[in-house]
């Protein structure tokens, strides 16, 4: 029985690591592993998730490596977002920058779109 390739985007706003961050993680990492498309936006403060050297810039890293093998990952940061955070200069390698156009085309193309995160 073949299975469905789904596209699954996710849309991070928090940008503290909390249980809603870690499943997420954790979600895209066992779609990537079975062979799924998953594309995340992280706008406002999820943007400072993909930069520096502590263990969750290395978690995105991670995932990104792991879209190598299999699955395909985009992770897009609101440019915006990283330059009021200071930290433009400083993503994770296979991060891009981009704008909230890239937000609208990962939720127009995705079957299933979650936003994990905090209630305002």
């Amino acid at each position: 029985m073949a299975v469905s390739r789904r596209t699954i985007a996710l849309h991070l706003t928090d940008g503290t690591w909390s249980e809603a961050t870690a499943t997420a993680f954790r979600l895209a990492d066992r779609l990537l592993a079975r062979g799924h498309r998953v594309t995340i936006f992280a706008g406002d403060d999820a943007a400072a998730l993909a930069a520096g050297g502590d263990r969750v810039a290395e978690a995105v890293s991670a995932l990104l490596h792991r879209g190598t093998h299999g699955g395909t990952l985009h992770w897009v940061v609101d440019a915006d977002a990283a330059r009021r955070l200071g930290i433009e200069d400083r993503l994770a390698s296979g991060v891009i920058p981009g704008d909230l156009a890239d937000l609208w085309s990962f939720v127009r193309e995705a079957d299933v779109v979650l936003s994990p995160g905090r209630m305002a």
